[in-house]
C-alpha cells in the first residue's frame, strides 16, 4: 500500500460519487489530502474495515491517523469548523 504523506488520507475509488464529493469538499476548503486508489484491491471492504471496524465502503477518510468514517463524517466536521487546521 501508499505511504502517507499529507495530514489528510481518503481511500477511495475511481467511479465512487461519495469519494469524489470528499475530494471536492476538501479541495474547496484548501485542504490537501493524499487520494488513495483501492479500485484494483482484492478486498477493499475487508481493508477499510480493517482500519475502521464496521467501515466497509468508500470513501474512508483519515485525519492525523484517525480514522474519521466517510464522507458524512467529513462534512460534519467541517459543517462544525472542526477541519480548520488542515488548511
Amino acid at each position: 500500500m501508499t505511504e502517507r504523506t499529507e495530514r489528510v488520507v481518503v481511500y477511495r475509488t475511481s467511479l465512487c460519487p461519495f469519494c469524489v464529493a470528499a475530494e471536492q469538499l476538501l479541495d474547496a476548503l484548501g485542504i490537501p489530502a493524499q487520494q488513495i486508489y483501492l479500485d484494483d484491491h482484492p478486498d477493499r471492504r475487508g481493508f477499510t474495515s480493517s482500519i475502521l471496524p464496521g467501515h466497509r465502503t468508500v470513501p474512508l477518510v483519515i485525519i492525523d491517523d484517525r480514522a474519521i468514517g466517510g464522507y458524512q463524517e467529513l462534512r460534519a466536521l467541517a459543517e462544525r469548523g472542526e477541519l480548520a487546521g488542515l488548511s
